[in-house]
């Protein structure tokens, strides 16, 4: 079990530090909705990953599946500023606060 953990972890990490160093830049944010929860995803899955899962159903931290039926946008920008619970605040900034939120919005 210790060492399923442990190449789990490691997993994590190398995707974690692929998805940190890609140096391309995201889709332009623009004006259009589609624009913001393109870069919402990308900005989730750089971000957010390691404790919500890559399919959202949560690792450490709890399942996002259904978040949007729950939260709003607004409130769930609050808890990606100030955190939440276990959730450490400032875990995203500025404008990618903004994207994430819009695209975990929208899941109901």
């Amino acid at each position: 079990m210790k060492r399923w953990a442990s190449v789990l972890m490691a997993g994590m990490l190398v995707v974690g530090l692929t998805a940190c160093g890609g140096g391309e830049k995201p889709a332009e944010q623009g004006s259009s909705t589609g624009g913001t929860v393109a870069v919402g995803e990308t900005k989730y899955k750089q971000s957010c990953v390691g404790c919500h899962g890559v399919d959202l159903k949560g690792a450490t931290g709890p399942s996002l599946e259904k978040v949007g039926a729950t939260y709003n946008k607004d409130q769930i920008k609050e808890i990606i500023e100030k955190g939440k619970g276990r959730m450490p605040a400032g875990m995203a900034k500025g404008e990618d606060v903004e994207a994430i939120a819009a695209w975990l919005a929208d899941k109901k």
